[in-house]
């Protein structure tokens, strides 16, 4: 669709801006799906599924994208990913990149869609890694993992979360 002239952002001095110009219109669904997932991994128990870890426990977070689409293949950026933790009842909530060392897997610097459209990081976290208070034992938490794709000029041009349920921390192993 050709538009009347309008200034431009790339040369707002040319009044004439190549006669108007012509919107390039491309389907997003064709050109850019993302899918993504987040899971917590409890390492140590037979019930892969438990939503019930110790404090003294060891356990993972998995980060999972794909994308989809030609233009993805053009893009360049960091990936930052976070799981967040809400206490049910009283006390501050936390993100996990709160307790861990930068170098811990939470962020992919220097993604490039040429070199790959499928992203996993584990991000393994130790055990003592999530504290109660002295005079609590077991904690319930709402948790949600994030996920952005940050440009080389630090805008998120990708944003996600999932909510990952209720889990459950409890004082030794």
């Amino acid at each position: 669709m050709t538009e009347q002239p309008v200034r431009s952002l790339c040369w707002p001095t040319d009044p004439d801006y190549l006669d108007g110009r012509t919107e390039i219109e491309l389907p997003p669904r064709r050109y850019t799906r993302v899918f993504w997932d987040a899971d917590i991994l409890d390492l140590d128990d037979k019930n892969k599924a438990d939503t019930i870890i110790g404090t003294e426990e060891a356990f993972a977070v998995r980060f999972r994208v794909e994308l989809r689409g030609r233009l993805w293949r053009c893009m360049t950026g960091d990936w930052i990913f976070d799981v967040g933790f809400k206490p049910i009842g009283t006390g501050p909530g936390f993100y996990l990149s709160s307790l861990l060392p930068a170098t811990s897997g939470l962020t992919v610097t220097g993604w490039r869609g040429c070199d790959t459209l499928c992203l996993e990081q584990y991000v393994n976290v130790p055990a003592g890694t999530i504290k109660l208070d002295d005079n609590i034992d077991t904690e319930v938490y709402e948790v949600a993992a994030k996920a952005e794709l940050r440009c080389c000029d630090g805008h998120i041009a990708v944003a996600a979360y999932e909510a990952l349920e209720e889990y459950e921390f409890f004082k030794g192993a």
